[in-house]
């Protein structure tokens, strides 16, 4: 999609210039014609070689993202899961009973 409006753009804007060129100089019309076309069918690939290249890096982007993302989450979950048991892990270790708490205050 990108490559195709990138391509489309460049074509016609070359087209134009190139026709708007050919009128101030005074170009026979068939020349500034068919110059403009050239100039359209020229740019238009241009514009589809670097819109396909920048939709791959924008993909490519987009995807490292998302990967980066998922590691994120994984070591977020990873932590909370350890905080958990380290949690649980120091209730039991501080259960204790009424007659312990006695015989520590005397």
């Amino acid at each position: 999609m990108v490559a195709r409006f990138t391509g489309a753009s460049l074509g016609l804007f070359a087209f134009s210039i190139t026709l708007v060129a050919g009128v101030v100089v005074q170009n026979p019309f068939a020349v500034t014609l068919s110059r403009g076309i050239i100039a359209l069918f020229t740019f238009c690939f241009i514009g589809l070689v670097l819109g396909a290249a920048a939709d791959k890096i924008l993909s490519e982007h987009e995807r490292s993202k998302i990967l980066e993302l998922k590691d994120l989450a994984d070591i977020k979950e990873a932590a909370n899961a350890k905080a958990e048991a380290e949690a649980e892990d120091v209730y039991v270790a501080n259960e204790s009973t009424d007659a312990d708490l006695a015989t520590e205050g005397l």
